[in-house]
């Protein structure tokens, strides 16, 4: 529903269906999961990317991340890197903008790679 009001409804197509029994499409520009088991896709993933498309995944907890990372390493991926998503709100007033008291320290991990260019 955002991607019209974003501009974005000739360039975006979203699907719904269970992406661990594969992926039609193929030499798409991004595979982005929220899943449980995004390491199951990582081989469908591969094989639907473009050259230098990139495979985005958030995952809440480390473990998740390892076993992507880990499947992601099985293939010829590059810039493979994992962040840690933080929410810090911050207060802005005059003379005492400083982040907010109360802080969620943790929400995810999003670990992305790039597959890299066939020759």
């Amino acid at each position: 529903q955002n991607s019209p009001l974003a501009g974005l409804a000739d360039y975006v197509e979203f699907k719904e269906g269970d992406v661990t029994e594969g992926i039609d499409e193929c030499e798409v520009d991004a595979v982005v999961l929220d899943m449980a088991t995004p390491w199951v896709v990582v081989p469908l993933a591969y094989e639907a990317l473009a050259g230098g498309g990139v495979f985005a995944s958030f995952s809440p907890t480390i473990e998740q991340v390892m076993k992507t990372v880990y499947a992601i390493n099985e293939h010829p991926f590059k810039d493979v890197e994992t962040v840690e998503l933080i929410l810090r709100n911050i207060t802005v007033a005059e003379n005492k903008t400083r982040p907010q008291t109360l802080m969620i320290g943790h929400s995810g991990y999003m670990t992305t790679a790039r597959k890299v260019l066939e020759a």
